[in-house]
């Protein structure tokens, strides 16, 4: 089984040296709306103009636009396959998955003048609950040339990876949450000791699946980002078939050694998968407490 993702997102603003999203719900719908659901598929268009296409079939063709290849152990190819990683896990992951990469076997980039540079990867996909390689994946990512933050486009085709069936276990969760007396809630995960309580390890994969959201918008052709901490996590309250989540979670950049602090608002349920409903960048030594106490799941 194959299934194709494809995405183009707009630009995004900086603020105070750090790019943030737009939180308005228009603009993180419009980013959800390029995406059909068709039989197990995520498909959508990746849209360049006629100079863009132009330019891009004129690197195909012409030597002075060669394709580069890559050390695949090196930042650049490494950078473009965890944009790639973010991405999958976002359009894909759940509290009972989450993707990453496991080996990078190929890589190569070509400039495309006056659009950006456009990586292609090739990659194993490791799932973390299970540990288990599950699937190989071709992508292509753009990073446009632009004046302000842009999200990279994506254009990422996988081999087998709808295999992992998580439906039982996303159902179940799901209702175990909806029927608990108390908010859920929960605090620095992992913790001191880098412990990840059981209970805890929904919440800390939903985390991730949002945080992939955030860092594959913030991702350019300078920054590596990982999701280093939960410093929060509490459940709000829903009046419609969605669970609802508010989180501040620690980013760490590798290549600049900055950890920011995002706070985000994630929805979920099985059947909707995740959607990051608002996030905005919270400025430095700026924490927040969630309200509820802890309740273990």
């Amino acid at each position: 089984m194959r299934w194709t993702l494809w995405i183009v997102l707009g630009l995004f603003p900086l603020v105070d040296g750090h790019p943030t999203l737009k939180t308005d719900q228009n603009s993180l719908e419009t980013a959800d709306a390029a995406l059909n659901h068709q039989n197990g598929s995520l498909n959508s268009v990746l849209h360049l103009d006629d100079m863009e296409k132009a330019a891009l079939e004129t690197t195909r063709d012409d030597p002075a636009f060669p394709m580069k290849e890559l050390n695949t152990s090196h930042y650049p190819a490494t950078r473009a396959a965890k944009v790639a990683q973010h991405y999958l896990n976002y359009h894909h992951g759940s509290p009972s998955k989450w993707f990453m990469v496991h080996a990078i076997k190929k890589a190569s980039s070509e400039d495309i003048p006056e659009v950006g540079k456009k990586y292609h990867i090739q990659f194993s996909v490791q799932e973390q609950a299970t540990k288990e390689i599950v699937g190989n994946c071709t992508a292509e990512i753009l990073f446009r040339q632009t004046e302000v933050q842009s999200a990279p486009e994506v254009n990422c085709t996988c081999d087998d990876l709808l295999k992992i069936k998580t439906s039982d276990a996303d159902h179940a969760l799901y209702h175990h949450i909806k029927h608990q007396p108390e908010p859920m809630a929960g605090m620095d995960i992992p913790d001191s000791q880098g412990n990840i309580p059981k209970e805890m390890e929904p919440l800390w994969y939903l985390g991730g699946i949002g945080a992939s959201f955030i860092m594959w918008q913030q991702s350019n052709e300078s920054t590596l980002y990982n999701m280093a901490h939960v410093h929060s996590v509490k459940q709000l309250n829903s009046e419609n078939d969605l669970l609802a989540f508010e989180y501040v979670v620690l980013l760490h950049d590798m290549v600049s050694q900055e950890i920011i602090h995002w706070h985000m608002q994630v929805a979920w349920n099985p059947t909707q998968g995740v959607k990051v409903t608002q996030c905005h960048l919270l400025p430095k030594g700026t924490m927040k407490q969630p309200s509820a106490e802890k309740h273990k799941i």
